[in-house]
């Protein structure tokens, strides 16, 4: 607090330098613009609720194919002792995870749908010729930035299956 050699009146507070004078009396701490204290702080405004967002369910008819391919995969890892493709079996559960959301908000056209329905019914059977067939139609065919996110995962898949069931592939 600075102390002033000019009169503070009975406020204790010098108007022209905007001092305090503790030996009167003044108010600790600096002077409003009222003259009062300060004001007490406001609590920072609470954030709005942000809204709940409703993720659609994956269509029905898309079920039975991701279910032929989860099972596969776990098929693999119950097969196999080799910790790098247990390794890749998880990564490939993550691109099925990755087809499960674009079939969710139905951004996989129906030719690449049709490929995938056919590569999961040759799994249905242990294919697995049959599967990379389709599999390899269907990269050669399609745009690759609608099915990157997937297919390579599937090939992985694809390729320790017949690895792991003694299949000669291609």
């Amino acid at each position: 607090a600075v102390v002033s050699s000019q009169s503070t009146g009975s406020s204790g507070i010098n108007a022209e330098y905007g001092a305090v004078d503790l030996t009167d009396g003044g108010a600790a701490g600096p002077p409003t613009a009222g003259g009062g204290y300060p004001a007490q702080p406001t609590p920072p405004p609470q954030p709005a609720p942000q809204p709940v967002v409703e993720i659609p369910p994956v269509p029905e008819h898309h079920n039975p194919m991701l279910q032929v391919l989860e099972n596969a995969v776990l098929d693999c890892k119950n097969v196999t002792n080799n910790p790098t493709q247990k390794r890749k079996l998880d990564e490939v559960t993550g691109k099925i995870d990755a087809l499960r959301e674009r079939l969710r908000y139905d951004s996989v056209s129906q030719p690449v749908v049709d490929h995938l329905n056919y590569i999961a019914g040759a799994l249905n059977t242990k294919d697995y010729n049959q599967a990379l067939y389709y599999h390899t139609t269907l990269a050669q065919s399609c745009n690759f930035s609608e099915v990157s996110a997937f297919l390579p995962g599937i090939k992985v898949l694809l390729q320790i299956g017949a690895q792991l069931h003694n299949v000669q592939h291609y």
